[in-house]
C-alpha cells in the first residue's frame, strides 16, 4: 500500500511538473535524461510528453522514445515504435534515423540481412558524408557476418541506387567466397561497378579481386563456432569480424555457426563439422561453458580455442589447441624469466591469499623451488589491500637483513629506528640497536630516505581492481627492486597517475595477447577483433598454400616453430603439445607499455616489432 501511495504521488508530481512547463522545456528536460544515459527515465518522460501534448505532432519525441528503448536493449519495443513512427509521419525529416535504428535493432537481434536492408534504405536518403562513413561501417559489419544468399538477390532486384547496387554485388561476391564458390567469385567480381563503390569497401574488393585472379584450388575449410547471439554476442561478433577482415588466402574459407554461447550447441556443431570431410579444423569456441563441453568429447578434429585456457584442461584432450597460455603457465614462465633469464636469486612475493591468484602464486613459488631458489620473503593478504603496512614492512625488514654486515653497519650507523615504524605499530623487538647517546642520531623521517636494493625482484600478482591500493603504498617503503606482475597491472589510466607511475618504472608484466592491447582500448570487445586478426595470420602461416586434412593440420600445429607479432606469440608445447607456452614480456616505462620480448622458458626472444 505504501509503495502504491508513493507511485501515485510520483505520478501526480510528474504530471504537475509537465503541465507547469511549456512543450520545449519539457522536451529539453527529457532529452537531458537521454544524454545522461538514464534511458528508462527518458523513455517515461518522452512517453508522458506525448500523452499530455498529444495534439502537438512532433516525431522527434517519438524517435527518442525508440532510441531510449534501444539503449535499454528493448529491441522489439524499439522496432514497433519505429514502425509506428514511419506510418504516422510519412516523409519525416527523421526517416534516415529511423531506418538506422531499425537496422541497429535487427543487428543486435542477430537478424543480419534485415539490418543490412535497413541500412541500405538509410544510405539512400543520407547526404552527410561523415554520417555516411559511419553507416558504411555498419553495412560492412553486416557483410562480414554473412547474409542470406536468397535475400541478397531479392534486395538487388529491388534496388535502383547505383551506390547501393555496387555494395550489394560486393556482398554477393563475398558470400560466394565464404561458401567456397570460387566460380561465382570470378563471375560476380566483374558485376561490381567500382565507380559507385564507396571507399570503405575498396580493400574488401581488392582482396576478392586477387582471389578471382588466382588459379582455382581446393579450399581448406574451417568451421567457426562463435556466439553470434546471446549474452556473449558482442565478443562473438567482434571476433568474427576480425576473421573476415583479415583473410588473404584463396585456399581458406570458414563455415560459421552460431553457438549462442551454450556448451550443448557447441558440442552438437562440432560433431557435425567432424562428419564433414571437407572441414580440416575448427576455430572457437569463446566461452567457458563451450570449452568444457568440448573438452569432455572424443571428437577427433583439431579445435583452436582462441582465449580461454583453464588450468589442466590441455592435458585432458589432445584435440583442443589452446592459443592462449594458462594462468599457471604465465606464473611459471615468470619464475623462469626472473631466475634463468635475468639471474635474480633474491626474490620477494606479495600476493592475494585467496582464489585463483593464490593458486597461481603457489605455482610461481613451486617453480622457484624447482629452479633452486627459495623466495626470501612471502607475504599474503586476504582482503581488499587497504593497508599493507605489515606485509610491506616485513619485506623491507628482510631487505635490511640481507645487507652484508660491514655494509649494514655503515648504512645504519647512528640509525635510531627504521622509518617504517612510523607507519605501523611495532614493539621493542622491532627496534634496531640504538647508538650511544653522544653520537648523532638519525630521525625517523631521515631513515625513510635509506633506499634498500638487496631484494632483486618483487613478484606482485595483484587481484582485479587492486592496482590503486598496491601502487600507492609501494613508494612509502623505498625498495629499489624490479617489480614483476600479472595482467591486472595493465590499466594505463591508473599506471600513469603521479602517485603510482613514477615509482614503478621498469615494471614488467608477463601476459598473453588480450592483456597486451587492452590498455589502449576503451572498449574491451575490440580486443577480440584484433585477436581474431592475429589468429587468422597464424592460420595462414600454418596452412600455407597446401590443402591439409584433419590429421595433417593437427601435425602442422604441433610442429610449427613459433608465430610472433607485435601483439602475440604462439608456440605449442606442454605434455600433449597443444598449449601455447610462449608468453609476452611487457615493460612499463615513461608512461608507455612496450613489448620487450617473448619467452618460452628455454629461450628469450627480444621484440623486433
Amino acid at each position: 500500500m505504501i509503495k502504491l501511495k508513493k507511485s501515485l504521488y510520483f505520478l501526480i508530481f510528474f504530471n504537475s511538473v509537465l503541465v507547469s512547463k511549456n512543450y520545449y522545456e519539457k522536451f529539453d528536460e527529457a532529452l537531458q535524461f537521454y544524454k545522461d544515459g538514464r534511458y528508462r527515465l527518458s523513455e517515461e518522460y518522452f512517453r508522458k510528453l506525448n500523452e499530455v501534448d498529444r495534439d502537438y505532432k512532433d516525431p522527434a519525441s517519438q524517435l527518442l522514445i525508440a532510441k531510449s528503448q534501444s539503449q535499454q536493449g528493448l529491441w522489439d519495443k524499439a522496432r514497433r515504435t519505429c514502425k509506428t513512427l514511419l506510418a504516422n509521419y510519412q516523409n519525416s525529416p527523421y526517416e534516415v534515423n529511423i531506418h538506422i535504428l531499425l537496422g541497429d535493432c535487427a543487428f543486435n537481434e542477430g537478424k543480419i540481412t534485415l539490418a543490412f536492408t535497413n541500412y541500405l534504405k538509410a544510405r539512400r536518403l543520407l547526404d552527410n558524408l561523415s554520417y555516411k562513413n559511419e553507416l558504411d561501417q555498419r553495412i560492412y559489419n553486416c557483410i562480414g557476418l554473412g547474409l542470406s544468399e536468397k535475400k541478397i538477390e531479392t534486395i538487388l532486384f529491388r534496388e535502383r541506387n547505383n551506390f547501393n547496387r555496387a555494395i550489394i554485388n560486393l556482398a554477393r561476391c563475398y558470400q560466394s567466397w565464404l561458401t567456397g564458390d570460387y566460380f561465382n567469385v570470378k563471375s560476380m567480381i566483374n558485376e561490381i561497378d567500382t565507380y559507385f563503390l564507396p571507399g570503405k569497401f575498396s580493400n574488401l574488393f581488392g582482396e576478392l579481386k586477387k582471389i578471382s585472379n588466382q588459379a582455382l584450388a581446393r579450399p581448406i575449410t574451417f568451421g567457426a563456432i562463435i556466439p553470434l547471439s546471446g549474452y556473449n554476442k558482442k565478443i562473438g561478433e567482434n571476433y568474427f569480424l576480425g576473421l573476415a577482415e583479415s583473410f588473404k588466402s584463396s585456399n581458406m574459407r570458414f563455415l560459421v555457426y552460431d553457438s549462442k554461447g551454450l556448451g550443448a550447441n557447441a558440442l552438437r556443431i562440432a560433431k557435425n563439422l567432424y562428419k564433414n570431410d571437407l572441414v580440416s579444423g575448427i576455430i572457437g569456441p569463446l566461452t567457458g561453458d563451450e570449452v568444457f563441453a568440448l573438452a569432455g568429447s572424443t571428437i577427433d578434429i583439431p579445435i583452436l580455442v582462441p582465449k580461454l585456457n583453464p588450468i589442466g584442461l590441455s592435458e585432458q584432450n589432445e584435440n583442443l589447441f589452446f592459443l592462449a597460455p594458462s594462468s599457471k603457465t604465465l606464473a611459471e614462465k615468470t619464475a623462469n624469466l626472473i631466475i634463468k633469464e635475468l639471474g635474480f636469486t633474491s626474490i620477494a612475493v606479495l600476493s592475494p591469499g585467496y582464489g585463483l591468484n593464490k593458486l597461481n602464486t603457489d605455482y610461481f613459488i613451486n617453480e622457484c623451488h624447482q629452479l633452486g631458489v627459495d623466495p626470501v620473503a612471502i607475504e599474503w593478504y586476504v582482503e581488499t589491500p587497504l593497508d599493507l603496512s605489515k606485509q610491506l614492512g616485513n619485506i623491507r625488514r628482510k631487505a635490511w637483513d640481507l645487507i652484508p654486515q660491514e655494509e649494514f653497519q655503515n648504512d645504519i650507523i647512528n640509525l635510531e629506528i627504521d622509518s617504517l615504524d612510523a607507519l605501523f605499530d611495532v614493539d621493542v623487538n622491532d627496534f634496531f640497536s640504538l647508538p650511544n647517546d653522544d653520537e648523532e642520531k638519525m630521525s625517523k623521517s631521515d631513515s625513510l630516505k635509506v633506499e634498500l636494493e638487496t631484494i632483486q625482484a618483487l613478484y606482485i600478482p595483484i587481484g582485479l581492481d587492486e592496482l590503486t591500493y598496491i601502487g600507492t603504498q609501494l613508494p612509502f617503503y623505498n625498495l629499489k627492486t624490479n617489480i614483476f606482475g600479472n595482467e591486472n597491472w595493465l590499466n594505463m589510466k591508473l599506471l600513469n597517475q603521479k602517485v603510482i607511475g613514477p615509482h614503478i618504472q621498469g615494471l614488467r608484466v608477463i601476459s598473453d595477447f588480450s592483456s597486451t592491447i587492452i590498455n589502449d582500448e576503451d572498449d574491451s570487445y575490440s580486443n577480440y577483433y584484433k585477436l581474431a586478426y592475429e589468429h587468422m595470420k597464424f592460420l595462414e602461416e600454418v596452412v600455407g598454400k597446401t590443402y591439409l586434412n584433419k590429421k595433417q593440420f593437427s601435425q602442422q600445429l604441433r610442429t610449427k616453430r613459433r608465430y610472433s607479432s607485435a601483439n602475440t606469440s604462439i608456440k605449442f608445447g606442454g605434455t600433449l603439445k597443444n598449449e601455447n607456452v610462449s608468453v609476452q614480456v611487457l615493460q612499463y616505462q615513461d608512461q608507455k607499455l612496450k613489448l620487450i620480448g617473448n619467452f618460452e622458458g628455454q629461450a628469450y626472444k627480444k621484440a623486433t616489432h
